[in-house]
């Protein structure tokens, strides 16, 4: 699987769940980010919490936007902080390509099944 698959699914659980910006964020610090280049990189995902609403604004051009300036972002960062990140990165690839877990499928459709339902509760 490649990477941008499963950071896609991280910026579509950040971009879900309010709540998850804290998990994320807490997710990237316990794997040796550290706190501001983390928070960093939750910002870049969080900017793009309303573009869903834009219709001329596809998930695809979303997750590529956040993707792009993650990739800007993080080059700015310093080379431990990369590295952190990169790690970070695998991790969550190879947890995700774990089959006892689940599938890409599985976990996609559960948070596209939860931001549905945050929609329909606005």
């Amino acid at each position: 699987m490649n990477t941008l698959i499963v950071f896609a699914l991280l910026a579509v659980s950040v971009l879900a769940y309010n709540e998850s910006e804290n998990n994320y964020l807490q997710e990237l610090i316990d794997a040796g980010v550290p706190q501001d280049t983390a928070q960093g990189i939750v910002d870049v995902a969080v900017k793009h919490n309303e573009d869903g609403a834009d219709p001329n604004k596809t998930g695809r051009t979303i997750f590529e936007s956040i993707i792009q300036e993650t990739d800007a972002y993080i080059k700015t960062r310093p080379e431990a902080d990369q590295a952190a990140y990169n790690k970070f990165v695998e991790s969550k690839k190879n947890e995700f390509e774990q089959p006892d877990d689940g599938n890409v499928e599985d976990a996609a459709a559960e948070v596209a099944e939860a931001a549905n339902a945050d929609a329909a509760d606005e």
